[in-house]
């Protein structure tokens, strides 16, 4: 999403020069507030909205004057001649020099006009364009605005690591859960962002929805064995497996508090924390390997295996631009209450943002 937002507007009102009167073929229409016009006025081709569309497309935003936070409104003033050529095209008033000089070079890059007439005949005319820089968009536009990009759409990749109650690694009373930490993973596919601003797009609340599978690798051939009142896995020494993972799915939402530096983001530093909360939506086992005997397997099993309905977990997330930092703790269990040794996956990894409302 772009970082400045120009606007320009046209002042039409024209009189008759009234300082040494020129020639009929000199004639000027000047800018002022006497009621006295030429029979049409000049425009430009397409009418104003044209123009404006032609001037925000066409203004490059100096960056020598964003990095100094540098802006304001350059007044142009110029000349359209009989046949619409623009000439003697000036600022009136100075911002900074290169400020000028693109307000400038926009209006002398503008195509022939289509001059004022008198009496049906083209006649040369002045006008007035003023050309508004502006960092952070014009007043009315941070007013009407409702939305900026936050830092939630996108993908995120990491590793997973299952946790005890004590934050160790350790499960000495359910070993099973010692998680093959290779063999582990998160991936994250956020597809809905939004920001709501608290102040302007520097600060805000960003939450979405986004689509999370944990991929559990477990060690030592186990197999997960599970009933309505428990969890639990026991080793299978004739088997041996290639893959042996617990893989759960869940539709998730987040409440960030989201800074960045800047409203563009791929220019812009950025770090947001706060909890996602999750529904599971499905969940397996997918094991593949070899028997005793040599003949392999393929084995998927579909099942609830007594995971928790529900998840929540602590998130920050932090980098610059489309490239970021995740880190993430579940705040409750992985399994029900009670079916088995409490489990807490940590994870992290890399983000990739999208420039949600970007255009």
């Amino acid at each position: 999403m772009k970082t400045i937002f120009l606007f320009c507007s046209m002042i039409f009102s024209f009189a008759f020069y009234s300082q040494n009167p020129p020639t009929k073929s000199e004639e000027i229409y000047v800018n002022s507030g006497i009621s006295e016009f030429p029979d049409d006025e000049a425009e430009f081709p397409g009418g104003s909205e044209a123009m404006m569309k032609y001037v925000i497309k066409n203004v490059i935003y100096p960056q020598s004057e964003i990095d100094k936070g540098i802006e304001g409104k350059v007044m142009v003033s110029f000349i359209v001649e009989k046949d619409g050529s623009l000439s003697n095209v000036k600022a009136l008033n100075s911002i900074s020099e290169a400020l000028d000089k693109e307000a400038i070079r926009v209006v002398e890059s503008m195509p022939k006009w289509n001059p004022a007439t008198y009496k049906k005949e083209p006649v040369r005319s002045q006008m007035s364009l003023p050309i508004n820089f502006a960092l952070d968009g014009t007043e009315d536009d941070d007013e009407q605005r409702k939305y900026y990009d936050g830092h939630w759409a996108g993908f995120d990749i990491g590793t997973l690591i299952l946790m005890n109650d004590l934050f160790k690694t350790d499960f000495a009373s359910a070993p099973y859960w010692n998680n093959n930490i290779a063999r582990s993973s998160k991936f994250n596919f956020n597809f809905y962002e939004f920001k709501v601003p608290i102040f302007k797009q520097y600060l805000g609340l960003t939450t979405g929805l986004g689509w999370s599978v944990s991929t559990i690798g477990l060690k030592n051939n186990y197999n997960i064995i599970h009933s309505d009142s428990s969890v639990y896995a026991i080793s299978n020494p004739t088997q041996s497996y290639q893959s042996n993972n617990l893989i759960a799915h869940y539709l998730t939402a987040p409440l960030l508090l989201d800074f960045s530096t800047k409203k563009e983001q791929k220019k812009s530093f950025y770090f947001a924390a706060g909890v996602v909360g999750g529904v599971r939506i499905y969940s397996n086992t997918f094991q593949t390997g070899k028997f005793a005997n040599g003949d392999r397997f393929r084995n998927y099993v579909r099942s609830k295996y007594n995971l928790a309905p529900f998840t929540l977990e602590a998130t920050a997330r932090l980098g610059y631009g489309v490239f970021g930092l995740f880190a993430s703790y579940n705040l409750t269990p992985l399994f029900q209450k009670d079916k088995t040794g409490v489990v807490y996956p940590f994870s992290a990894g890399i983000s990739i943002n999208v420039d949600y409302f970007s255009k």
